[in-house]
């Protein structure tokens, strides 16, 4: 034997060996999505903590999590009814507070289980309230552009006494600087009381000089620059085709108390119900998004996507803005507790409604489907919302929307990991934090298709018996916080890049539940290039 053909035997030799240890499984970590749903970048360049979906999966810091469901709070009695305005009367000692349902034509009580009626007769149940602190005591003041002005004075309901303007015409109501302000419908008008005032003569503040594109007031906002009462509160006056009117001062009838800040340019706001405070700042709720207003001031409306807090769903949002901004049921709603910003959005007007969630400290989006809610309201610091069937529900609670099971669908950013050769994935480990028996429906996605199909498995997230509450020998024994890492078999997936489906199918209790996903291991064969 020659010595080259033993040199090129020794080689063939060596090459077999490094490819068989090719051929041995190997794993990789794969990120967890805490930095939330992405609708926006490329499939090929997704930052890899983003996610191509995820419902009813809430993004936290470090982990993500099943969202609570919901549980009926107050029955009121109106049977198929369209709850759509829920509201809290906030009195001076918490023991006092209350809160109220709009229904049927109806006002309903329903701070507590027991439903009770409040006022009835009226036109329409699409209010607009604040609640407004004066010398004579706290009142949650509202209108409706129908009924006129009604106000609770920590008792009973009554109705206004404003003069000036025809009160059931007022549609919106704000407070500032210690005034009720007020839009009257169809028109460019803004109203306003005297100081520390719920009722009497209103004073006319016309905007049609200063709104130069047409269309009417569609809202009032409030927001201060340094987050608290002070010298830099300011009002807007913000129009149904998108200008935004910024005034600062205390007394709009002296001039040298009352200046105009600036007029500004927006996509045309969606619903009444198109803002809410966030710290402060202000975030309107319009088709180019929801854009903080402070923002708006210092950029042209063409660059609102590099400044909307929903720019990593925008393209989902502008659907949706484009099929359902003339439905009811739009409204933004900060819940603190919850660490959330909630945006409702209607899909079938009085019938079905998702919600965009944002976690108010990473701003990662997410999407919650199941929660049925017209309107929204938090009530000693608890969220709640109107559902469509005459029914207040408690929302962010339990292990089921109202008996029935969580549906929880997550998908990665895809990855190629430490290699861009071919691989064959078989085995995907997550580590699932729980207080209950879980074994999720997985499946992969690979080279950036969308085609894999996962069977979620029902899932029992049960706390177990409560004490004082359960039956011996019947309920189970609660099941403490542990965590589950099993591998599951997802078939023989070959592909370069790969992501991973995660879905449940959450049965639990009418306690609360824990199930959180804080990593994931996938496992694969090398294939391809040697």
């Amino acid at each position: 034997m020659s010595r080259l053909t033993a040199t090129r035997r020794k080689g063939a030799t060596r090459v077999t060996a490094e490819a068989q240890q090719k051929k041995l499984p190997q794993s990789m970590p794969m990120p967890i999505p805490t930095g939330g749903l992405d609708a926006v970048s490329p499939l090929t360049s997704m930052p890899p903590d983003r996610a191509v979906a995820l419902d009813n999966w809430f993004p936290q810091l470090g982990y993500i999590e099943l969202r609570k469901g919901h549980q009926p709070h107050s029955n009121t009695g109106e049977t198929g009814q369209p709850v759509e305005s829920l509201m809290a009367y906030n009195a001076s000692v918490g023991s006092s507070d209350k809160m109220f349902a709009a229904v049927n034509g109806k006002i309903e009580d329903v701070t507590t289980g027991t439903a009770s009626e409040s006022l009835t007769g009226l036109t329409n149940d699409r209010w607009q309230h604040v609640n407004f602190a004066t010398s004579g005591g706290n009142f949650l003041e509202m209108c409706n552009g129908a009924d006129g002005v009604r106000y609770f004075d920590g008792s009973s309901w009554a109705t206004a006494s404003i003069t000036g303007v025809t009160a059931a015409d007022l549609i919106h109501i704000a407070a500032f600087k210690n005034r009720l302000w007020f839009v009257e419908k169809d028109t460019l008008n803004a109203w306003f009381l005297l100081p520390d005032s719920i009722q009497g003569q209103a004073y006319p503040f016309p905007l049609g000089g200063t709104m130069k594109m047409g269309g009417f007031l569609m809202a009032i906002a409030t927001w201060s620059l340094d987050g608290g009462d002070g010298p830099d509160d300011r009002i807007a006056f913000i129009s149904s085709k998108g200008e935004v009117v910024v005034y600062a001062g205390t007394d709009p009838t002296n001039a040298a108390t009352w200046e105009l800040q600036g007029v500004y340019t927006i996509g045309a706001p969606i619903g009444r119900r198109c803002w809410f405070k966030v710290g402060g700042d202000v975030a309107i709720v319009c088709i180019d998004g929801v854009v903080p207003l402070s923002k708006a001031m210092v950029v042209e409306r063409g660059a609102a996507l590099t400044v909307a807090i929903t720019a990593n769903i925008q393209p989902l949002l502008n659907s949706d803005a484009r099929n359902f901004r003339n439905l009811f049921g739009w409204e933004l709603v900060s819940y603190p507790l919850g660490t959330r910003a909630i945006l409702n959005v209607p899909q079938l007007e009085n019938e079905t409604q998702i919600q965009y969630v944002m976690n108010t400290i990473s701003g990662a989006w997410c999407r919650f489907t199941g929660w049925n809610a017209n309107c929204f309201a938090l009530f000693q610091e608890e969220l709640y919302f109107g559902g469509n069937d005459g029914i207040v529900y408690k929302a962010d609670t339990s292990g089921s929307d109202n008996g029935n099971q969580i549906d929880a669908n997550m998908q990665g950013a895809f990855t190629i990991g430490n290699s861009p050769n071919i691989k064959i994935f078989c085995l995907v480990r997550p580590f699932l934090i729980t207080d209950g028996d879980v074994s999720p429906g997985l499946a992969v996605n690979v080279d950036y298709r969308n085609d894999a199909i996962v069977d979620p498995t029902p899932t029992t997230l049960d706390p177990g018996a409560e004490w004082d509450e359960a039956l011996w020998d019947v309920d189970v024994w609660p099941i403490e916080e542990n965590l589950v890492a099993d591998w599951q078999e997802v078939g023989a997936v070959e592909g370069t890049a790969v992501s991973v489906r995660l879905a449940v199918s959450a049965e639990g209790s009418s306690g609360d539940i824990i199930l959180r996903l804080i990593a994931l291991q996938i496992a694969y064969i090398p294939g391809g290039l040697i």
